[in-house]
This record gives structure tokens, sequence and C-alpha cells, in this order.
């Protein structure tokens, strides 16, 4: 090795050394955590994502009411399934069936229309009678289904919020950077930073409530099949005596 080699490799490496001792403190990692991004966040991003937190709150809030309701009520429903039998009278599936608010509306809703009936021997009876059970079901169905709604918004909305808060913090990096006029770490990363926050915020909000939404449609769909079971019992028996009394006349 020569001295011109040698002098050339000790200005690289005193030349590296000063830059190394001058590298501002800006370029040093960041404080990234998501109280810091909050706090930093343009008014924009913290509207974005108090939307989102909300949301989330929704979700959580209709989960554990709504859990509460449909539990109780497919436990309900299934014990009153277990009083009922095809080979019972319906005046025996009335006493069974006393303050069993659920299939207890279903009887109602036939003694209602035999009531209303001018005469009990009528064949189209029977018709009227179903038409009444399945409108019944349908309304409790709906009722059942009542409150779930926000989820399915929310999942399919949060996540275009979460990306209207991507779009915005990456705008800043944009602004960031013309205004600094580098593109270094320290005027990219923290609107980049915020965008991904928005975005994270929103799958967190959207991803449950689509889950919980597809929970409770199931779980339902499940409670209007015993329903429609137990219709399907009461108008097997109706439909006999109501032969049986055609038949006897």
């Amino acid at each position: 090795m020569n001295f011109k080699s040698l002098f050339f490799i000790l200005s690289l490496l005193f030349s590296l050394n000063s830059v190394a001792n001058t590298v501002p403190t800006a370029t040093l990692p960041l404080d990234l955590s998501p109280q810091t991004l909050y706090e930093n966040a343009h008014i924009v991003v913290k509207a974005v994502i108090w939307i989102l937190i909300i949301c989330s709150i929704i979700t959580w809030t209709i989960f554990i009411f709504k859990t509460a309701q449909v539990v109780s009520a497919l436990a309900k429903i299934k014990k009153s399934i277990t009083l009922i039998s095809p080979n019972q009278s319906f005046i025996e599936i009335k006493k069974n069936l006393i303050n069993k608010n659920k299939l207890n509306e279903l009887v109602n809703e036939i003694e209602q229309e035999i009531h209303s009936s001018d005469n009990y021997y009528d064949r189209d009876l029977i018709e009227r009678i179903e038409y009444r059970l399945l409108h019944k079901i349908k309304q409790m169905s709906q009722k059942m289904r009542y409150g779930i709604s926000p989820l399915a918004t929310i999942g399919s909305v949060a996540p275009f919020i979460g990306l209207f808060g991507t779009v915005w913090g990456i705008m800043n990096s944009f602004i960031g950077i013309a205004q600094t006029h580098t593109t270094d770490l320290y005027a990219v990363a923290p609107g980049i930073a915020e965008a991904l926050f928005a975005t994270a915020l929103g799958l967190v909000a959207a991803i449950p409530a689509v889950i919980i939404y597809n929970l409770f449609i199931r779980y339902i769909q499940h409670y209007s099949d015993q329903l429609a079971y137990s219709s399907a019992i009461l108008q097997l028996v109706i439909r006999r005596e109501i032969s049986q009394s055609i038949q006897g006349k």
C-alpha cells in the first residue's frame, strides 16, 4: 500500500466520522407511540380517530346487550319446545305454555283467530291460522334483529373512514416534505405514522363489527327456525283437531 492510498483511506474515515458527529438529532428514531401520534395529529385526523373510537364503543355496547337478549331468548324457547308435542291436544299445549312468553304468543294468535271465526268447522280457518302464525314469527324475528343494523354499517363504513385518515396523513407527509425541502425520515415519518394509525383504527373498528354482526345473524336465524318448528307443531295439532271436528259433525 503506497502513501497516496493510505492518505485516501484516512481522509475517507475522517469524513465519515465528521458526518456522523454532525448528524442532527432530528434524524434519530422518533417517539411514534399512539399517544404521541394522536397529540401531534392534524385536527382532521383527530376527528377521524374519535369517530372510529365511538364506532368501536357502539359495537361492543351492542354486543354486550344483544348477546344477553339473544342467549336468553334461545334458552327460553328451547325450554318451551320440550313442553309441546304433536301428540298433545291444543288445550294441553296451552296449559303447558302458561307464562312461556315466546311460544305463548303463537298460541294466542291461534286462539284469537278461532274466536274471530264464526264457524270452527271452516277449512279456511287453517289457512288463516297459518297466515297469522307466519306473520307473528316474522314479527318476532324482526324484533330480535332490531339493534344490530349499526354493526353492518360500521363494518362497511369504518375502513373508508380510516382510509380518509390515511389519505390525509399522506397529504401531511408531502406537505412536510415541501416545507422542509428534504425527504429525510423526520419530515416523512409523522405523516406516514398518522396514516397507518388511522388505517389500523379503521380495521380495529370494522373487523369486530363484521364478526359480531354475522354471529348475531346466525343465532337469530336459529331463533327463527325454533319458532318455525314450534309453529309447525301447533299447526299440526290444530289441523288434526279441526279435521276431527269436521268429521264428527
